[in-house]
């Protein structure tokens, strides 16, 4: 180590020189790390957005060459499905999948029908009370977003015919009439059978898309 009390005032200035060009040289390379990060992040920025608009244009046209098919289907067969997704398929083994995803939603007046159900609970017999009421609970909770499953409505159904009360019945019909299912995203999906026969899917997003090796 250096003892500066024994530095000659010519040292020192030599000394303070190199330093302060040895500070001015590690800012010049962060501003220089600083400029490439913003390079290559609008460089691929740009890059990413072009694929994502590419997708759209491919998800409306897919959609679009489908809903075609599906009208012809309609008008050749006297029937108009009402489902959420719809599968094509060829002899060679390509298969196109597309629909749209449905979330769960109810109505205020759910908590109405909720509320005659747990009225229910309280009536019944203390022998049997903790029991029924811990598979009621299950079948009546609720996801993050405050809203009950669909399927669990008709277990809850099954056991309201099941047990046949009028106050249990009319509050699960509440709840089923509260039921307002709302579409959310579209999707597509690929399939082709390998030479195994296989059944692979064709990635269609950038997180399971292989990258490719050099």
């Amino acid at each position: 180590m250096v003892d500066i009390t024994k530095m000659t005032p010519e040292e020192k200035k030599a000394m303070l020189i190199a330093l302060q060009a040895e500070e001015d040289g590690e800012k010049k390379k962060r501003n220089e790390y600083k400029e490439l990060v913003k390079e290559t992040v609008t460089r691929n920025f740009q890059e990413v957005k072009k694929i994502s608009k590419a997708l759209s244009c491919l998800k409306k046209t897919v959609f679009e060459d489908f809903i075609t098919i599906l009208n012809m289907k309609a008008e050749l067969y006297g029937i108009r499905e009402n489902q959420q997704s719809h599968t094509f398929s060829t002899d060679e083994g390509l298969t196109i999948i597309i629909g749209h995803r449905i979330i769960d939603t109810f109505d205020d007046t759910v908590h109405t029908g909720i509320a005659k159900v747990r009225e229910y609970i309280q009536g019944v017999a203390s022998g049997e009370k903790k029991e029924v009421e811990m598979m009621l609970d299950l079948l009546l909770k609720k996801d993050k977003n405050g809203n009950m499953k669909a399927n669990r409505v008709l277990e809850l159904k099954k056991i309201a015919e099941k047990v046949n009360d009028y106050d249990f019945l009319d509050g699960v019909k509440i709840i089923e009439a509260a039921y307002k299912p709302a579409k959310s995203s579209t999707f597509i999906e690929a399939y082709y059978k390998d030479e195994h026969g296989k059944k692979v899917a064709i990635p269609l997003s950038i997180s399971s898309v292989d990258m490719e090796s050099d």
